[in-house]
């Protein structure tokens, strides 16, 4: 049999995949021809898509030299060249490669990817348009363009060229799979489940896909339907990291602990640089009391990245548990300046800034620290609030952006702490109500998260909600006991919902507001003739009313009475009370319920 009868039954073998012969083929003809470098060159690739690149490099370079003219051999090289690691000495290869043929668009799309992986998406950007010059609907191109403007927060534009590689070749499994990323960023899960579904029917053993069709899954709270997808995902790949940390969060949210904290182990086993691993392990460990653990956990996280807000913000969580709220202090100034943006670091500031001026004896540091606070970040309300707050300056209300803000990032948590709270409010409600017909129309103003739905609608024959957070009013919204529910400030809705209701309810929302005739003027118009105002006021001994460190208002009772009466309500209870336990002690209150009266009619 001839030199090339077996040099094409090779060729032959290579294309069916069967690598192990082709390359025994090709090496046994490379001793009859030690200086053919199309055979060095197909020996290469082999090692190439055996991920060999050192023994790929090594026969690429000898077929280079033999055929430098060769626009495919420096091509190859060049791939070799990027899985080694080596992006510079790829560039230069691609360039030659487009000196002898600047037609192929996948020169482009390489370096561009050379360009992207350095930084430098500038030239990244250029190099992959100059792909789509030479083709369009070259689909690597697209794809690589759409995940530029993913990065860059452009999910539309990111979302259209996605659309375009998936019409330009409808079974590209990438395209389908970065599509249902953009669609699953903006909470389109049931289609990002459908697009995993399709990338995965051209690329079902692709692991990345079926832990991306997991976090989706876990998003619909298909928690069952996730862990077979992660499970799915680490059968294919066992150390893939992402898919253990992944599956330990669901496993997490089924209540198995123990199985969840063995799989973030595994995960940081697998990269132990993994911040997310151990960011998470210590949330499970913390949520479980088990302090220690968590706060070393949190410690390894800050050690590998402590340029993280969520880092040093769990870190500051655990060291304060631990009973250093000095350290605490630092750690989310460190977060703050970090993501100035992020509505729990800031809270978590105020209430710990709060604690250091409270009970730990250090009143005048904490001051200094806020009006630091409040200097650098002049439009943070959260600080300005807090600052005004301790020092003792008196303003008329609380901005309603710092309310907001404030139960923004307190809503996750607001029914679970208002419990630790003793709360008393929900029931010295009730018990006034018992006096109260049915059929009335109704106002939760101030709803929060619905924690007074369920008292009020049996009373009522129309249930409205308003509230300045809308993730309170979103979990309100849960309860299905609201009739309308709407996000926005009181007394801008009470003003625009004159003579609407018998009933306006107030719990917890007074304290927010300094001087009470804007307040209680928009409540009385609210209400028909006739109808009834019910609220909470926090106590103070003291003339008028007090901005307190906590940063709610406290009023007199005379102060209370005085304003009512003034804004056209007659006072049919004024009752002194317990409205809440805080750090041990009981926030002393008032529940009032007073009348529109119809003097303005007589």
């Amino acid at each position: 049999m001839s030199f090339d009868v077996f040099f094409q039954n090779a060729v032959a073998l290579h294309q069916a995949g069967r690598l192990d012969d082709a390359e025994n083929i090709y090496r046994s003809l490379l001793e009859i021809s030690p200086q053919n470098a199309d055979l060095l060159y197909l020996i290469g690739m082999i090692a190439l898509q055996k991920n060999a690149p050192d023994s790929a490099l090594e026969f690429l370079y000898k077929a280079v030299r033999l055929n430098p003219n060769a626009a495919s051999y420096r091509f190859t090289l060049a791939q070799a060249l990027c899985d080694a690691k080596k992006p510079k000495e790829a560039l230069e290869q691609y360039k030659e490669v487009l000196k002898l043929n600047d037609s192929y668009p996948d020169t482009y799309n390489n370096m561009g990817l050379i360009y992207r992986a350095s930084g430098d998406r500038e030239t990244a950007e250029t190099y992959f348009q100059k792909a789509l010059k030479l083709n369009a609907a070259f689909t690597p191109a697209l794809i690589n363009l759409g995940l530029m403007r993913r990065e860059d927060g452009k999910i539309n534009e990111a979302r259209e060229l996605f659309e375009k590689a998936l019409n330009a070749e409808e079974d590209n499994a990438e395209a389908a799979a970065q599509l249902a990323v953009c669609e699953r960023m903006e909470n389109r899960f049931e289609k990002a489940l459908e697009l995993y579904e399709r990338a995965l029917k051209h690329a079902p053993e692709n692991a990345d896909f079926w832990n991306g069709k997991g976090i989706v899954s876990e998003c619909l709270k298909r928690y069952e339907d996730a862990l077979a997808s992660y499970d799915t995902a680490l059968k294919i790949s066992p150390r893939m990291a992402d898919a253990h940390n992944n599956r330990a969060n669901v496993l997490t949210k089924l209540g198995k602990h123990w199985d969840a904290e063995a799989a973030f182990k595994t995960a940081i086993k697998i990269d132990p640089k993994f911040v997310e691993a151990y960011n998470n392990l210590g949330a499970l460990l913390f949520e479980r009391e088990r302090y220690e653990e968590a706060l070393e956990c949190y410690r390894k996280a800050f050690q590998i990245n402590p340029k993280q807000a969520q880092t040093c913000n769990n870190l500051a969580m655990a060291v304060r548990a631990a009973g250093d709220l000095k350290e605490a202090v630092g750690l989310y100034f460190n977060a703050l300046v970090l993501n100035p943006d992020d509505e729990t670091v800031r809270h978590n500031l105020a209430r710990a800034l709060y604690d250091l001026y409270a009970h730990e004896n250090c009143p005048e540091e904490a001051k200094a620290l806020c009006e630091k606070w409040a200097s650098a970040y002049p439009d943070d309300k959260i600080a300005r609030h807090l600052a005004d707050s301790l020092n003792g300056k008196q303003t008329d209300r609380a901005d309603p952006e710092y309310v907001k803000e404030l139960f923004d990032a307190f809503s996750p948590t607001f029914d679970q702490t208002l419990n630790a709270l003793s709360y008393r409010v929900p029931d010295l409600i009730k018990n006034v109500l018992k006096e109260c017909r049915s059929g009335l129309r109704i106002l939760d103003a101030g709803c929060g998260t619905g924690r007074l739905a369920a008292i009020l609608k049996p009373y009522a024959g129309f249930l409205a909600g308003i509230d300045l957070s809308e993730k309170m009013v979103q979990t309100a919204r849960n309860t299905g006991l609201y009739d309308e529910l709407e996000t926005g400030e009181i007394v801008e809705y009470l003003n625009n919902h004159r003579e609407s209701f018998d009933l306006v309810v107030l719990a917890d929302v007074m304290c927010y507001f300094g001087e009470l005739s804007e307040a209680v003027g928009a409540v009385l118009g609210a209400l028909k003739n006739g109808g009834t105002m019910l609220a909470t006021f926090e106590k103070t001994n003291k003339a008028g009313y007090l901005l307190q460190p906590t940063g709610r208002f406290a009023h007199n009772r005379l102060e209370i009475e005085h304003k009512l009466g003034d804004a056209g309500f007659d006072l049919i209870e004024l009752t002194q009370a317990d409205l809440r336990t805080e750090d041990g002690n009981p926030v002393e209150g008032f529940l009032v319920k007073a009348a529109k009266n119809n003097a303005e009619n007589k």
